[in-house]
């Protein structure tokens, strides 16, 4: 009996171990993501508005560390147009108030092409409590600020003069829910001003204990996921850097109504590359950087034109449209006299891509040479349209 006893308590610690060594495993903690040299992105909510118990979210910020510090602001326009998860589109701030925080990041997410596992709220309580902590934020406001709505619950009232000047906290919600005339995307300039602020004040290049003490004053106050051990962690990564190394940024978007609805819809080509460039710490190359002088070499009617205005759409520069010195070119060719990365771009974007060769100029030097006093400084790419090439 003593016995089977003992066996069962051994395994229930084993099951136990499996279990807590699972979820170890598992958890996307901030420490372990550093080690890993990858970077630790959190969505920052900060949901001014409170109405009829729903919620609108002011601001949504990406914020982006690495190990190494140097920190990533990415503004988010609350009325970006994305896709939900169940494939529908709507604003971004309408999921929000929909859905809460957690489906939002996850909305984020797959819009950016990035893992956030993280979020933080931070609703007008929190925010001015913390605005408070650290004694107000010092800032240049540019013009004065004034604007009045009884309906609004609780009623609002702004009312704040321009110049240089501590918002204290409740000054500072002001600030951040002013519209103004311009909208939404004057309002994010000011937002990622003052958050700048903030982060100068009360985070970067502070000691532990002062960081410390600001995670445990301020957590109380914030609706996360992230555990104390990870806020700290966060905290006290980006405490390491100094002003100039903060990089702040928005997503970029055009404006649209779209069934009676405004909205933003995102810029996806510079979006994917700010992503990119600032948390990939990669370049993209786009076809807005090509440029490209298109001659006809097959005697084709109009066939330089056509081809052309199909590069144009496809947002490549075209400079130059004309006849090449001869209608004899037996194959199409791009000449690439820059980089040949944009050749092999350009020849990805034709419609018969195996039908183009890439050369040098110096493969191709007669021909060259006699297209070049046609050819406009800044040519990345000099395209041919030889034997069989055609745009329908």
């Amino acid at each position: 009996m003593r016995k089977q006893v003992l066996f069962a308590l051994g395994a229930v610690v084993i099951i136990i171990g499996i279990v807590v060594g699972w979820y170890l495993i598992t958890q996307r903690h901030v420490r372990r993501i550093l080690a890993q040299q990858m970077r630790a992105n959190v969505l920052m909510i900060i949901d001014l508005d409170d109405a009829d118990d729903t919620s609108r979210s002011n601001t949504m910020t990406l914020l982006s560390v690495s190990s190494s510090g140097d920190p990533v602001l990415l503004s988010i326009p609350s009325d970006l147009r994305v896709k939900l998860n169940d494939g529908q589109m709507n604003r971004l701030d309408t999921t929000y108030t929909k859905s809460g925080a957690s489906l939002t990041t996850s909305t984020v997410a797959a819009l950016l092409g990035i893992d956030v596992p993280f979020y933080v709220r931070l609703d007008s309580a929190a925010f001015e409590h913390l605005v408070d902590l650290l004694g107000g934020v010092t800032i240049t406001v540019e013009e004065a600020m004034k604007y009045d709505d009884e309906s609004a619950t609780p009623a609002l009232h702004i009312d704040i003069k321009a110049g240089k000047q501590t918002l204290d906290g409740a000054t500072a919600v002001q600030f951040v829910r002013y519209r103004g005339e311009t909208g939404d995307l004057k309002r994010i300039t000011r937002q990622q001003k003052l958050m700048a602020a903030i982060l100068e004040k009360g985070v970067l290049s502070k000691d532990l204990g002062s960081v410390r003490k600001l995670v445990r004053d301020i957590n109380p106050y914030l609706h996360t996921n992230l555990s104390l051990v990870d806020l700290y962690d966060l905290v006290k990564t980006v405490s390491a850097a100094n002003a100039k190394d903060v990089q702040i940024a928005t997503i970029p978007g055009t404006p649209a109504t779209i069934d009676g609805v405004n909205c933003l819809e995102p810029q996806v080509v510079r979006m994917e590359r700010l992503v990119a460039h600032l948390i990939r710490g990669a370049d993209i190359l786009t076809p807005s950087e090509v440029t490209v002088a298109v001659f006809n070499g097959n005697g084709t009617r109009m066939v330089a034109s056509r081809t052309g205005d199909y590069l144009k759409a496809r947002d490549f520069v075209v400079n130059k449209v004309g006849n090449a010195e001869t209608f004899g070119y037996d194959k199409t060719y791009i000449i690439a006299l820059t980089d040949m990365a944009k050749a092999q771009m350009l020849r990805t974007a034709l419609p018969q891509p195996d039908e183009a060769t890439i050369v040098s100029p110096d493969e191709l030097s007669e021909h060259y040479d006699a297209l070049l006093p046609f050819t406009p400084e800044g040519t990345d790419i000099l395209l041919i349209a030889g034997k069989g090439f055609d745009i329908k």
